[in-house]
């Protein structure tokens, strides 16, 4: 693949999506009537015309490029060369490697998602017993304390001042 055909496939992708979120940016804005989706949906929009005018440039500066390769790679059809442990022998070294290899990245990837889910679980957690202790100090008869008006001067407080 040329470098020519691999820039104008990025910048094509680049285009689409800046279009599509600027797109969508601005009928959330519709929807809801948030400013965010509106700054945002109109920073897309000018990022994709403005990566249509740099196409645009790329293109004339790299006129004299072929593009006989682009063609070839979406044209042809290609047909995928699987190696020794995806066809064939399963029980060569590669295949027990690259086993091993996707059980570690299994236990990686489980091990991070199961610490992101405890500590949520820890969060949520941690805010129950607030709520809980927020509840008995606003109410302490739960607990069996009388409640106290201090808002009121007693006896007590006018023989310590």
């Amino acid at each position: 693949m040329s470098l020519k055909a691999f820039h104008l496939v990025f910048v094509i992708a680049s285009i689409l999506l800046g279009l599509g979120v600027g797109g969508w940016g601005i009928m959330e804005y519709r929807a809801n009537g948030e400013i965010s989706a509106l700054i945002m949906g109109l920073v897309f929009l000018i990022m994709g015309v403005t990566l249509m005018i740099y196409g645009n440039r790329m293109l004339k500066k790299t006129k004299h490029i072929g593009y006989l390769t682009l063609f070839l790679i979406f044209g042809l059809k290609q047909n995928a060369l699987a190696c020794t442990a995806c066809y064939g022998e399963s029980d060569s070294p590669m295949a027990e490697g690259m086993n091993a290899g996707i059980l570690f990245l299994l236990v990686v990837i489980g091990g991070t998602l199961a610490a992101i889910a405890g500590f949520f679980l820890f969060i949520m957690r941690r805010a129950r017993i607030q709520a809980a202790r927020d509840k008995l100090l606003r109410n302490p008869e739960r607990l069996g304390i009388r409640s106290m008006d201090l808002s009121k001067t007693t006896s007590v407080t006018r023989q310590i001042s």
